[in-house]
């Protein structure tokens, strides 16, 4: 099914009021798997779904500036976040930092030198639990939980939240009902999970963006963060640290194109409204 017709489909019947942004491109990676290929479970439907508070579900964003969103999942870390706030500072860059809540708890300090650095967070969940998979006991702790324990270290409300590898359940969708949350998924991502190449990853995320795409890179290990000295994490932790690398390229590579990377708060404000029917 058409993903623009999908999402307004979404919207009425199982949300009762979520709407939906035009897409562009989906260039996502088996890790953080395409929305599109399981974007919600139906095993937790009811027969009377509830109005929606919850604002859009956003893969990308239709705009006419030359604005795209650069967003970092999974932290903070830090063996990672502070790299990446250098990199941003020196570039001038904001971003949207996606927050594990498990890890807000811990690296509590860093959290606070996103937000003093003028870069957004949103929520993670708490554990990186799949949301698809999860029960609705379960799905709360992860939401509200998680946000919550963000919020209190952030000092800032959250306007954004992403499902861990973009996939959530109905009952997800209706923990976020009576929230002002946007649900952020994303366009664009570093490609070819194999790719150990700064270059060829850069190459990739400039090659793929255009106005109003939503690029999904990591700080943190999701998952990965309870088995950090396991095959699993050290894997994770290898790729991060490649993309961290290709995290210039990608910026400078942007701005060659003319584009301002962002926020998704700021993307969104630019976002101008067309028909998703």
């Amino acid at each position: 099914m058409d993903r623009r017709k999908f999402l307004a489909l979404f919207g009425m019947g199982a949300c009762g009021g979520v709407a939906g942004t035009s897409l562009a491109r989906s260039n996502a990676s088996p890790e953080t798997s395409s929305p599109t290929d399981a974007v919600v479970s139906n095993e937790q439907e009811d027969e009377n779904p509830t109005s929606s508070g919850m604002q859009r579900i956003i893969w990308s964003v239709d705009t006419e500036q030359p604005i795209a969103a650069l967003t970092f999942d999974d932290g903070p870390d830090p063996e990672f976040t502070p790299h990446i706030l250098d990199i941003l500072d020196r570039h001038e860059a904001k971003a949207t930092f996606m927050v594990m809540g498990y890890n807000a708890v811990r690296h509590s300090n860093l959290l606070r030198d996103i937000v003093a650095a003028g870069h957004e967070v949103g929520g993670h969940g708490w554990s990186h639990r799949n949301l698809s998979e999860a029960t609705p006991e379960q799905a709360s702790r992860e939401i509200e939980y998680g946000n919550r324990m963000i919020e209190e270290r952030a000092g800032v409300p959250l306007r954004v939240f992403r499902p861990p590898y973009g996939r959530f359940s109905q009952a997800a969708v209706r923990l976020l009902a009576s929230s002002p949350l946007d649900l952020v998924v994303w366009s664009v991502t570093r490609g070819d999970l194999s790719w150990k190449e700064p270059r060829s990853i850069a190459s990739h995320v400039v090659r793929s963006l255009s106005p109003g795409d939503i690029i999904d890179l990591h700080d943190g290990i999701g998952r990965g963060t309870f088995n950090r000295g396991k095959p699993f994490g050290e894997r994770l932790r290898r790729r991060r640290e490649t993309e961290i690398q290709a995290l210039p390229g990608i910026i400078e590579g942007a701005r060659a194109k003319g584009l301002r990377l962002d926020t998704v708060s700021d993307l969104i404000a630019a976002w101008k409204p067309s028909d998703v029917g």
